[in-house]
């Protein structure tokens, strides 16, 4: 368990600038090609102006692009990535969301992109979705597969085991128990391509940490100006899941 005071200082401007994201805002295409795909799957199913609140919301890049449907916004524990998101406008709080009030109306969706595995107890921030949901309003969240191929293969050295920032593992299996027992019905999961930018990629491969011995090659790699381009990967361990409130 971590507290507070611990959970405020590993989401610094360095957790998005060289510490996890080697430039969170670089990759700002990518990550936006990522949310272009989700949007349009809500977008069929809630009509304009439908209320979409975002956990952990960083630098707004997802609420910035389903504002242009959504009556959107969200909240982040970092005010570093919170206030970034307010330097373009956007509705984003700073805080914790199991210590926020519940919204005037209920929401028709929720979502949680690559968060709920940062969460010191997840189970409550669904709870709490689940009640400020309306009925027939959608929670969709995003995070590793423990149980892929890949993550079985990998083990201790699989990518997303990342302790402390990633404290909960989710499989399936769990992701549906967890729903299920919070009253949501008609769960899905899917594992979509998502859009990555060769320089972060190569970097967490090559130079994260810096004194791998794989660095000088990483650092040859980018002067040379060949690491910027982004490009699909699908690799089967991160998962889409969303559910329905009954």
């Amino acid at each position: 368990m971590l507290s507070d005071e611990e959970m405020q200082a590993l989401y610094s401007s360095k957790y998005f600038q060289g510490q996890v994201y080697l430039d969170y805002e670089k990759e700002q295409p990518a990550l936006r090609r990522n949310f272009f795909g989700r949007l349009v799957e809500l977008q069929k199913m809630y009509p304009r102006g439908s209320h979409l609140w975002e956990i952990g919301a960083a630098y707004g890049f997802f609420i910035d692009e389903a504002a242009k449907w959504f009556d959107a916004a969200g909240c982040d524990i970092s005010e570093h990535a919170a206030s970034q998101a307010r330097k373009r406008g956007l509705q984003v709080i700073t805080g914790d969301y199991l210590d926020m009030p519940a919204p005037p109306q209920p929401r028709d969706i929720v979502c949680l992109w690559d968060t709920i595995e940062h969460l010191r107890t997840p189970h409550l921030y669904l709870e709490k979705a689940a009640h400020e949901l309306r009925s027939g309003g959608m929670l969709v969240f995003s995070t590793g597969d423990i149980a892929s191929r890949i993550a079985r293969w990998r083990g201790e050295k699989w990518r997303l085991i990342e302790p402390p920032i990633h404290l909960h593992y989710f499989c399936p299996a769990s992701a549906m128990a967890l729903l299920q027992r919070l009253g949501f019905r008609l769960p899905r999961i899917c594992y979509h391509a998502f859009w990555r930018h060769a320089d972060a990629v190569v970097f967490q491969l090559l130079a994260n940490p810096p004194t791998r011995r794989t660095a000088p090659l990483y650092r040859c790699l980018k002067t040379a100006g060949l690491l910027e381009f982004y490009f699909p990967i699908n690799t089967f361990d991160l998962m889409t899941v969303s559910a329905i409130k009954k």
